[in-house]
């Protein structure tokens, strides 16, 4: 007798290279079974609960990899359980909203409180994305070094080195001092990963360094964010081509993370890049205050504009579950639904229409189709969810 059964669903799950009719048996909080309906004895298919998906998609949990969720805090931070979780999203990354003097907060007030699961980056700067508002901000997190740590670094990642992933900086010029201290913070970056062992995750738009000088002190299993911005220090030339010692450089193994943003993912350049062949590891929001009602609205409105723009569902599906999920270090019970998983589990509608996706330019298209969660699943409970953000409809 399961818990849960999910019944008539087309179930992908891009883990187990499956796309098919399956039905999914959830005990204890964990997938029990993945039945087939046209083999299965009814008796061997009874449940506490049936839940009807017939003509939806079920799929892993998604997993935001990029997200700022320290809310009263950061001027960025938001709320992840309305935003995230009840939008889908099951797991999320949170992308160093908070550095080494304010984690102890983060852990107590976010990560051991909300139902979403949260983990996290640990920023290189001890204060975290707690500077100045503006455009261009005060105060940026890098405009005194002195921030920047390494005992604070390692004191946090000792006490807390079951949730956080990695070190982030953010190299851009209005935050640094306009551009003097992003080489020294890069470089601090970069001893506090390796002294931790961890991946550096770094964010280059508007940087007043090279991008060349950014990828030179990344190394394999590190993580460029914002990597579809058409902003300075970014991976394409002014037509939009991508030079060949930049991609000699991510074949070496960088990872490149969408982290949409209010102001750092652009169709044009997104679409020439995918028509280069460079995709991304990771699809992600980077939802925050600012873009919360709009351009982002949720992860799955980023995943709406990669169905536009001619990614596979499996392949959108595979780079916001089984890929983040190998990065966290969780792949044999996060982003799947192998039998023995945590029963993260998010139910998908995908509607055809005509959809306005705007990226962070306010470049405007109509897209045919969108994603919408119906049912979510944490750890084999079921959490209610709120309507899509999003404007639904182009036209009449």
């Amino acid at each position: 007798m399961y818990d849960v059964l999910l019944k008539g669903a087309r179930v992908v799950d891009p883990s187990q290279k499956l796309d098919g009719c399956f039905d999914v048996a959830i005990l204890g909080g964990r997938i029990a079974a993945l039945l087939d309906p046209a083999s299965t004895p009814l008796e061997s298919a009874a449940a506490i609960r049936v839940v009807d998906v017939r003509g939806k998609i079920v799929v892993p949990g998604l997993i935001d990899f990029h997200v700022h969720v320290f809310p009263g805090v950061s001027h960025f931070g938001i709320d992840p359980d309305p935003t995230c979780l009840a939008r889908g999203v099951t797991t999320v990354l949170d992308f160093g909203t908070a550095g080494g003097l304010i984690f102890d907060g983060f852990r107590q007030f976010v990560i051991d409180e909300a139902q979403t699961r949260v983990l996290a980056l640990l920023h290189i700067a001890g204060q975290g994305l707690i500077g100045s508002v503006g455009s261009p901000p005060l105060l940026g997190e890098l405009h005194d070094l002195r921030y920047c740590d390494l005992d604070t670094l390692e004191r946090t990642y000792s006490k807390h080195r079951d949730v956080i992933l990695g070190v982030k900086i953010r190299c851009t010029a209005d935050l640094a001092e306009g551009g003097r201290n992003e080489a020294g913070g890069l470089e601090m970056a970069r001893k506090g990963a390796d002294l931790l062992n961890l991946p550096l995750i770094i964010h280059s738009p508007n940087s007043s360094l090279s991008i060349e000088h950014v990828l030179d002190r990344m190394k394999p299993g590190d993580v460029l964010t914002h990597c579809y911005h058409g902003k300075d220090c970014g991976l394409v030339d002014q037509k939009l081509k991508i030079p060949a010692a930049i991609r000699d450089k991510l074949q070496s193994g960088v990872l490149l993370d969408v982290g949409h943003g209010f102001s750092s993912f652009n169709f044009s350049v997104a679409r020439s890049l995918l028509d280069q062949e460079v995709l991304p590891d990771f699809i992600s929001s980077d939802i925050h205050f600012y873009n919360l009602h709009g351009p982002v609205y949720d992860l799955l409105t980023t995943m709406d504009k990669f169905l536009h723009l001619g990614m596979p569902l499996a392949e959108v599906i595979r780079r916001t579950t089984q890929t983040p999920a190998k990065f966290l270090g969780r792949q044999d019970d996060l982003g799947t639904l192998k039998p023995g998983a945590i029963a993260d589990i998010t139910v998908l509608e995908l509607q055809e229409g005509e959809f306005v996706l705007e990226d962070s330019e306010g470049n405007r298209e109509i897209g045919r189709h969108r994603l919408d969660a119906t049912h979510v699943f944490r750890s084999g409970r079921q959490i209610g969810v709120l309507p899509k953000p999003s404007p639904a409809v182009a036209r009449a």
